[in-house]
């Protein structure tokens, strides 16, 4: 994303056919990109949490019920984006914080993917996605109350109802930004399908436009995609926040 993109009104950002989400490519740089990765892989290996289907990292803090324990965001998770974040105005709506707080990492190998799922109440409704080194496709289930639909759940545990299909999708590609806001954010599940290859000619991807495929897209030259290893870095803002000696007084 060049200077002159950052003076851009983010309502250019929009994707259309849906409301609150927007999609921004090539938002940081590939010298951005490098750097950013050899961080992450320079962290210590406990930082690191192994789970089924991807590892994580949490950086500044875990959110917990009763609230995070907060902690800096390190300089290089902040220098290439909190900037372009604020010109933007991507969290100017919160009233406590005016940037996040909170970066989960996620690595997804080739073939792996999350089940569908949504964010949960510990976060303020804006979420933003850079990813890294490869893409892929997020998809978006309706929440229902039928019996044509599966169950899932959420982060906080309660049960959510979604159909199998999902209504739509959005191609990240790597080095993009997306924002999901408001509606969006709280009445759709979201997940990663456990697929090596995209077959784009079968999704109903409602940001092709915004993408570096927008011509293939309009000629109908759609393609499969192969899969790499993939990093998202999630910001977002945890809005109840406890200092260290209430959060182990609440513990006992």
């Amino acid at each position: 994303m060049n200077d002159n993109a950052l003076n851009f009104d983010l309502d250019k950002f929009r994707v259309t056919d849906v409301d609150s989400a927007y999609y921004i490519k090539d938002f940081i740089t590939k010298k951005e990109e490098q750097e950013l990765l050899n961080k992450i892989y320079s962290a210590p290996k406990p930082k690191w949490v192994v789970l089924k289907n991807r590892r994580l990292q949490n950086w500044g803090g875990v959110p917990t019920e009763r609230g995070m324990l907060s902690e800096s965001l390190p300089s290089w998770l902040t220098t290439c984006t909190f900037p372009k974040f604020s010109t933007l105005g991507l969290f100017n709506d919160c009233e406590k914080f005016k940037l996040p707080n909170h970066c989960l990492i996620n690595e997804y190998e080739s073939g792996q993917g999350i089940m569908p799922h949504e964010d949960g109440p510990f976060y303020y409704p804006t979420v933003v996605t850079i990813s890294l080194k490869s893409h892929t496709i997020l998809d978006f289930y309706k929440h229902l109350n039928s019996m044509n639909c599966i169950m899932a759940k959420a982060n906080n545990g309660e049960s959510k109802s979604y159909y199998s299909a999902p209504e739509f999708s959005l191609l990240l590609e790597p080095r993009s930004l997306l924002v999901l806001k408001h509606d969006l954010y709280k009445t759709y599940l979201h997940g990663i399908q456990e697929v090596k290859f995209d077959n784009l000619n079968e999704k109903n991807i409602l940001n092709y436009n915004l993408t570096d495929m927008a011509d293939d897209f309009e000629t109908n030259n759609c393609t499969i995609l192969k899969r790499d290893t993939r990093i998202s870095l999630t910001y977002r803002i945890v809005e109840k926040v406890v200092k260290a000696k209430l959060f182990n007084v609440a513990k006992k």
